[in-house]
């Protein structure tokens, strides 16, 4: 049974130097992605190039068999960190945030700091400004946010670089780092690996002809990073494959209207009999509804949560990535004490591990990818605190 795992690190020895090579132009190599309606097969397209291409998945695949032990950032703080101080948190109102909140709060715990959760609403950008605003009334040592890109809160960035806050962002595409805007957790080449992953196994499970409908909500920046890097290496890497892309909107999967909207699709599209998501929640309770509708497909994607999972376990998914949501929080307040302590931040602080999510794989159902198992303990020393 296929598994595959590790660390999405930019410096790697010997094969997986070359993958991450090959992602990086796999990613890039298509200029047009489709833009809907089914893909049409190269008339080149041999038994031949077939054999090419499932070599090639498959050799990607098999350089992620082993579990990470060990967290990628090495280096030890100076000193243990200084007590006392205040975080803010800037929770959006998908599911992911809320498990970020929850993580955040043993993270503050490890340091002795503590923790501040604004809300704010994904589709109205005013209330993160609002939240943003009030944050820095709280005078903490720094302020985290998820989900929402630069361009949205870039009017507050003056006051933050004035006070001396620093800000770390996770999941929100493509970003450049400042004195303000310390790092970025997730990153692109984050979002490229997992894109590659799920394509290669799509590829590969479809044996080079699988036509596939690609639910989106590129509204996320990082999602439309995601869907982008998925089409492209699928177009690059499989001529006998096919995409469909349907384009859903914030309001609509935060309110469970995606079901619907994608068992139509599949309906008017019979073809299609796989189908990719830029996030698990959105399709929460699908397989029901596309027995409902006798359709017969293979759903895969990246984000999974507790519903996907077990889904995957019942076998009525087929495959997912999951988010280190939790180890997220820790390395962002990894990048917080470096920063207060006039550290680099590491090379690999925005960086999570990837997983291949497939039935008859022993993994654990959460909402957050949390391996290497001990991960908080790996962190604390080099924090200096915890037992």
């Amino acid at each position: 049974m296929l598994k595959t795992f590790k660390w999405a690190r930019p410096v790697m020895a010997g094969t997986v130097i070359v993958t991450i090579a090959a992602v990086l132009a796999a990613c890039g190599s298509t200029n047009s992605p489709s833009t809907g309606g089914s893909g049409t097969p190269s008339s080149g397209s041999t038994a031949s190039s077939n054999s090419s291409v499932m070599a090639s998945t498959s050799g990607f695949l098999a350089s992620y068999e082993n579990a990470p032990t060990a967290i990628p950032i090495t280096t030890p703080l100076k000193a243990a960190p200084p007590k006392g101080k205040t975080f803010v948190f800037l929770q959006c109102d998908v599911a992911q945030c809320t498990e970020e909140s929850t993580a955040m709060k043993a993270v503050v715990a490890a340091v002795g700091w503590t923790l501040k959760v604004i809300p704010y609403q994904s589709e109205n950008p005013a209330t993160l400004i609002s939240g943003l605003q009030q944050a820095l009334q709280l005078h903490p040592a720094a302020v985290g946010l998820t989900g929402i890109p630069q361009i949205e809160w870039q009017s507050e960035l003056p006051a933050y670089e004035k006070a001396g806050v620093p800000i770390v962002v996770g999941q929100v595409g493509p970003q450049v780092l400042s004195k303000t805007v310390i790092a970025s957790i997730g990153n692109d080449l984050n979002v490229q690996i997992t894109a590659k992953v799920l394509a290669d196994y799509f590829i590969a499970k479809s044996g080079g002809k699988g036509k596939i409908l690609q639910f989106q909500v590129p509204d996320f920046p990082i999602l439309g990073a995601f869907d982008q890097a998925f089409r492209a290496d699928v177009q690059a890497s499989c001529p006998g494959c096919s995409v469909t892309q349907l384009t859903g909107t914030i309001a609509e999967v935060t309110s469970g209207g995606s079901t619907a909207a994608i068992v139509s699709a599949l309906q008017r599209n019979p073809q299609d009999t796989w189908l990719v998501t830029d996030d698990g929640p959105w399709v929460d309770g699908l397989p029901s509804a596309l027995a409902a509708a006798h359709l017969h497909v293979k759903i895969i994607g990246e984000g999974a949560d507790v519903t996907d999972e077990t889904d995957i376990k019942q076998g009525t998914m087929t495959a997912f990535t999951a988010v280190a949501l939790d180890y997220g929080m820790w390395a962002t307040m990894d990048a917080v004490l470096r920063h207060l302590e006039g550290m680099p931040n590491s090379p690999d602080e925005g960086l999570l591990p990837v997983q291949l999510l497939v039935k008859g794989e022993n993994f654990t159902v959460s909402e957050s990818y949390n391996q290497p198992s001990n991960y908080a303990a790996q962190m604390e020393k080099l924090w200096h605190v915890g037992s």
